[in-house]
């Protein structure tokens, strides 16, 4: 790779590694649904720059595309990952969060012909959700049972995304990218926001300018500049390479936690964290090396 692609590659796992430490940040201040609602405008506000300076209309005919997304690919497991953040670290949410070519490998299988099991995924799957309970082990009784929940709501975030991704990978056929994202993006706000009256009521505007660089974070770049530079780098280096940023993300996660926000890291993220990761190198070995974006299994809107 050239210099400028492997900047792009560092700053793509930085944008996206980081963002469980802007939850954090953001949890300190307000509630998880008024965090998800904060990321979603902010993410809004470069989307729609980013047409205006463009000159472009979205897409209005996939609309019901936009609708399962902004459900079940924002609205939900974002506000389940910064609701996990409640209970477990930053460190430990950037871990899960890297399982989810390994759920999507899982429900791919069962819709996709092309992307059923064969040995090496299964060894791979196996692989990863050992991992998973790895991370559990220590968590099953007393004050720790908390931490079950959070790890809980996690893995179901993961699993909306891997879902969502096979969905969109089967429906948004001629649909662009950035159409998706300001489409799921609106929908998504549409739900956060009720959602958040309600449960958070009543609501607190967040005062803290630390809070507001972590929305900002959040949706400016976690989600919207993170989705430039995932297409960009999938023109030059293709699919295959340009997914292994799935790999920072626990890198970047964990070191983040552990030094910004002190939080423990001992044998059990260590062990369970290179688990998944060696089931993702696993499922992801041997691939055909002429993917389409849309069969990219991380996807650049996910932050």
């Amino acid at each position: 790779m050239s210099l400028k692609s492997w900047l792009k590659f560092i700053l793509l796992g930085i944008a996206w590694g980081s963002s469980f430490f802007w939850i954090k940040i953001g949890l300190q201040e307000v509630g998880p649904f008024t965090v998800v609602f904060f990321r979603i405008f902010f993410a809004l506000i470069g989307l729609t720059v980013f047409f205006l300076l463009n000159r472009r209309k979205p897409l209005l005919k996939a609309w019901r595309l936009y609708l399962f997304l902004g459900v079940f690919y924002v609205a939900l497991p974002f506000a389940l990952v910064a609701w996990s953040e409640k209970y477990i670290t930053s460190g430990l949410a950037s871990i899960l969060n890297s399982m989810q070519p390994l759920a999507t490998s899982l429900i791919a299988a069962v819709f996709i012909q092309e992307e059923r099991l064969n040995a090496r995924r299964i060894v791979g799957l196996l692989l990863g959700f050992g991992g998973v309970l790895v991370l559990m082990s220590d968590k099953l009784s007393g004050e720790a049972i908390n931490q079950i929940y959070g790890i809980i709501a996690m893995v179901a975030a993961v699993f909306c995304y891997g879902g969502s991704s096979v969905f969109a990978r089967m429906h948004n056929q001629g649909v662009k990218p950035e159409d998706q994202a300001i489409g799921q993006f609106v929908f998504g706000i549409l739900f956060i926001f009720p959602t958040m009256l309600a449960v958070e009521s009543p609501f607190i505007m967040p005062v803290r300018p630390v809070s507001y660089l972590a929305f900002a974070w959040l949706g400016l770049i976690g989600s919207f500049f993170a989705a430039i530079a995932w297409y960009s780098l999938l023109d030059e280096i293709g699919p295959s390479r340009v997914s292994m940023t799935t790999y920072l993300f626990p890198l970047v996660g964990v070191l983040l936690g552990a030094i910004l926000l002190h939080e423990a890291v001992d044998w059990r993220v260590i062990v369970g964290g290179l688990m998944i990761l060696g089931g993702i190198v696993i499922v992801n070995s041997g691939k055909r090396n002429n993917q389409t974006p849309a069969q990219v299994q991380a996807d650049p809107f996910e932050g």
